[in-house]
């Protein structure tokens, strides 16, 4: 064979390659194009999270199907309530393990899908927050559901994390926004604040889509910190504590304390707040009070500081200084959130008990020794001013304090620890009937808490003052009742009431140091607990 014939001979033979493997290409692209939806959930869409995109080769079918990864967002103790659930703990190992880059890293950033940043927020959220091994923590956590592309609606054209209504309340609370919107049964979820946006749409056959966005950017720090940011108003600083009866609050549900007889209520809207003080006080005589004074005052707002403060169990962890908790209603205020009102606690129980001992019992001496030991060792007690704006209700870019001294903190909730081991071992059956008295004889008295400046302006000096001229009155109402077959005699019981009322008041002066209700806009409480899944896309 001549080298002519040779040359034509290879020019067929590359020919055919050529088309051999074009043809064998445009056939393996053409198997490729079945897997539907591969391409949108690669690196550039999912960023770390596509390296678990996988195909699956179907026979029967003689196609690919797209299986691809995307996160269960839930809030969970530390405590493992699912299997193979990762915490979103904020280090360097929750980070890899959920496949969320550092702050460091940018590349894809404002092309993923939305939950990528959701979840880089996340951590955030929670590394400023501290420890994550405290016991009684609440954190949001993950894991991984693997699903198949063939089950998207046609409507969705990104990989969608899941949550749950209730779980993506908190979430929203916890990184500094207020809920704008809450009607999930109506679509419509939207919440805003501190840079963060949640918006919500509805997608038919699927249900809710939520679509989350965060705004700030780095070069905005340093004229931020001095409020020169242009059409951007400065808001205060937000770090809530991390536990499921500080987000219970934010639905404006309060969780009772079971071994005093205290149920769950819930204060979040003027009815729940008559509905509350118709459980608390079994009379109904504080009910039908208030009842009557909102058809007289339609913007009236009972003060409800002190109720929460003296039915609650203590929200705060040992060990942390984060004291912010949500407001649970319109009006907190209570002469247990202000040094003032433990100043004047003090004071009149020291009065009380000089002009009066026959009511005293040895466990009001041992109160007013504490309340006399926390004012000599701890001037957070009630010597340390806070500023104008560390108040319940004021001016949202007011300052407002997010952490306290965690060795005063810890004092203060072991004198509320004993003070309640002293209740349930040897008055916890009446405690709930002295708080109904207290409601019906302080609370909402003539020309008390229900007056105009004493909602606005408390003074609460005077108040408490009057809350020991009330006593006589609270004790009639006890011993009318004869609730309790106590083989005491008539003396010693009128003490062990006595008793009972001041570390009710000496509680609820604890439990208001350990805590600062931060006011703003709650979710109805029926949504606490809803599965009702909300998706992000």
């Amino acid at each position: 064979m001549s080298n002519f014939e040779i040359g034509i001979a290879s020019a067929a033979l590359a020919i055919a390659l050529v088309a051999f493997l074009t043809t064998f290409g445009q056939l393996l692209q053409q198997y490729f194009a079945t897997a539907d939806g591969y391409r949108r959930c690669q690196r550039s869409v999912m960023g770390e999270w596509a390296v678990k995109t996988r195909l699956r080769w179907r026979w029967r079918e003689f196609r690919f199907e797209t299986l691809y990864t995307t996160p269960e967002i839930f809030m969970t103790s530390i405590t493992p309530d699912r299997i193979d659930q990762i915490v979103i703990a904020g280090g360097t190992d929750s980070r890899l393990s959920t496949m969320v880059p550092g702050p460091g890293y940018s590349k894809y950033s404002h092309e993923t899908v939305c939950w990528i940043s959701l979840l880089h927020q996340l951590h955030l959220c929670t590394e400023r927050g501290g420890f994550t091994n405290t016991p009684g923590i609440s954190l949001p956590a993950l894991i991984f559901r693997e699903r198949s592309w063939d089950f998207q609606l046609p409507d969705v054209v990104l990989p969608l994390a899941i949550c749950t209504v209730s779980d993506i309340a908190i979430i929203a609370r916890r990184l500094g926004m207020r809920w704008k919107d809450f009607r999930p049964y109506d679509g419509s979820l939207k919440a805003e604040g501190h840079f963060h946006v949640m918006s919500s749409t509805t997608v038919r056959s699927l249900g809710i889509v939520m679509q989350y966005g965060y705004s700030w950017k780095e070069d905005w720090r340093q004229s931020y910190q001095f409020g020169m940011v242009k059409g951007i108003m400065k808001e205060r600083e937000e770090i809530y504590m991390p536990t499921g009866a500080a987000d219970c609050l934010g639905f404006g549900i309060v969780r009772g304390y079971a071994e005093l007889y205290i149920p769950d209520f819930t204060l979040g809207t003027r009815n729940d707040v008559v509905a509350a003080l118709g459980l608390l006080d079994a009379s109904g005589n504080s009910a039908a009070i208030l009842r009557d004074r909102h058809k007289s005052d339609p913007d009236y707002h009972l003060r409800t500081g002190d109720l929460v403060a003296m039915t609650m169990v203590m929200a705060r962890l040992r060990g942390r200084s984060h004291i912010q908790v949500p407001a649970p209603s319109e009006n907190m205020h209570g002469f247990s959130t202000s040094i003032h009102g433990r100043r004047a606690f003090r004071e009149c129980l020291k009065k009380h008990i000089e002009t009066c001992p026959d009511d005293t019992g040895p466990q009001s001496l041992m109160i007013l020794a504490s309340c006399g030991q926390l004012r000599e060792n701890w001037r957070e007690w009630e010597h340390k001013s806070l500023s104008r704006g560390a108040g319940f209700g004021d001016l949202p870019h007011q300052p407002l304090p997010v952490k306290a001294n965690k060795l005063f903190l810890d004092a203060v909730h072991d004198e509320y620890d004993m003070a309640t081991r002293w209740v349930v071992g040897h008055n916890n059956l009446a405690y709930r009937r002295i708080l109904g008295a207290h409601i019906k004889h302080v609370i909402l008295r003539d020309g008390g808490e229900t007056e105009v400046q004493a909602t606005h302006d408390p003074e609460y000096e005077r108040e408490v003052l009057s809350y020991f001229l009330t006593w006589p009155g609270i004790l009639q109402d006890l011993e009318d009742e004869h609730f309790c077959s106590s083989p005491l005699q008539s003396d010693e019981l009128r003490r062990l009431y006595f008793d009972t009322w001041v570390v009710m008041l000496f509680r609820a002066c604890c439990w208001g140091a350990c805590h600062r209700f931060v006011p703003g806009e709650r979710v109805p409480s029926q949504h606490y607990g809803s599965q009702l899944p909300v998706y992000i896309g």
